[in-house]
């Protein structure tokens, strides 16, 4: 894979990941689990390979974050974000 090519997969990787912590946020039970699910997914090891991720630490975290009450896990879910950013690169939005 050249490295263009490799970036933008690191990119999506990244935004994908972004939104499922927020999508475990979510109000929606539904979105919620779904998000959850995501993240023990053979999709979500996957992209834990290809990016050198420990996936045992986020799937532990992610389960953790998912029992908070909502208002607790939207800030908790926001700083997970930024650091989600800072790991990717990818900047501030």
């Amino acid at each position: 894979m050249n490295q263009i090519k490799q970036k933008q997969v690191e990119i999506l990787d990244g935004l994908v990941v972004k939104q499922a912590v927020r999508d475990i946020a979510s109000k929606d039970p539904k979105t919620s689990n779904l998000a959850r699910l995501y993240f023990e997914s053979d999709d979500f090891s996957n992209l834990s390979e290809r990016n050198n991720i420990d996936k045992d630490v986020i799937v532990r975290a992610v389960r953790e974050l998912h029992h908070y009450p909502v208002l607790s896990k939207k800030k908790l879910a926001e700083d997970i974000c930024s650091r989600v950013n800072f790991f990717f690169g990818l900047g501030s939005k």
